[in-house]
């Protein structure tokens, strides 16, 4: 018969545990909460909003705040672009003769402009679209609770949502880098709205299938126009990267 032992070094020990998740929580804000909260995310979604709404921004201390593992998520998949070669598949759909114009302009030759400004594009597309979709979805989110729980609620319902169509599209980044597989991103992030407001708000955004699949629509067209809007500051931002960066 094994004696229990208080050695925080045994193996698997409490506070073992506790060292990985505080390592994962100071690398990337990606701690067991977090993890616990993306699965949530994908096996109950609904369940999940509804406890942030009734218990509070922790889900009555079951979950992780959906701002911060919103943030969390994007931090992730910045590191999964990066790894994985950055916005270069998106930036070769520019014609060759703005990158040569930029490139006489900065002074370089065209793989280093285009290699300074992919860089600065990477760097921020997450951050500028994550932002601008939960200003724009947020009205809607807030609109469609028959609760009518104010905008503070309706920006931590937005990020639920938000989460809920992140999670299972984290797998899918590596697929989309396939040049091949590239034109199909618009389809997949468009059905990944429609399943996760289907999954997250049923019952309360909308009241049947039919609602929903046109509510989801609303949303569509939403993304759509954020993803326009935030072309013009990345435009800008790729151009000052690649003239001005080393």
């Amino acid at each position: 018969m094994t004696t229990p032992t208080n050695d925080p070094n045994a193996r698997g020990s409490p506070d073992d545990r506790h060292g990985l998740h505080d390592l994962a929580d100071d690398a990337m804000g990606f701690g067991m909460a977090e993890v616990r909260t993306a699965w949530a995310m994908l096996v109950r979604p609904a369940r999940s909003l509804d406890g942030y709404m009734r218990l509070g921004p922790t889900a009555g201390g079951t979950l992780a705040r959906p701002l911060r593992l919103y943030l969390a998520l994007n931090a992730v998949m910045m590191l999964m672009m990066f790894l994985l070669g950055g916005m270069e598949i998106m930036l070769d759909a520019y014609p060759p003769e703005l990158w040569e114009a930029g490139a006489r302009q900065a002074g370089k030759t065209v793989d280093e402009y285009r290699a300074d400004a992919e860089g600065w594009v990477t760097l921020t597309m997450v951050p500028l679209s994550s932002a601008l979709y939960a200003l724009m979805l947020a009205p809607f989110m807030r609109w469609w609770d028959p609760e009518d729980l104010g905008w503070r609620k309706g920006f931590r319902a937005t990020f639920v949502f938000l989460n809920a169509m992140t999670v299972p599209f984290m797998p899918l980044t590596i697929f989309l880098y396939d040049p091949r597989m590239y034109l199909l991103s618009p389809f997949v992030m468009f059905g990944l709205i429609v399943y996760a407001f289907m999954r997250t708000g049923r019952g309360r955004w909308f009241a049947n299938p039919l609602e929903g699949a046109v509510k989801s629509g609303a949303l569509i067209l939403v993304m759509i126009v954020v993803q326009v809007i935030v072309t013009v500051p990345l435009m800008a931002i790729g151009y000052v990267g690649g003239r001005f960066g080393a």
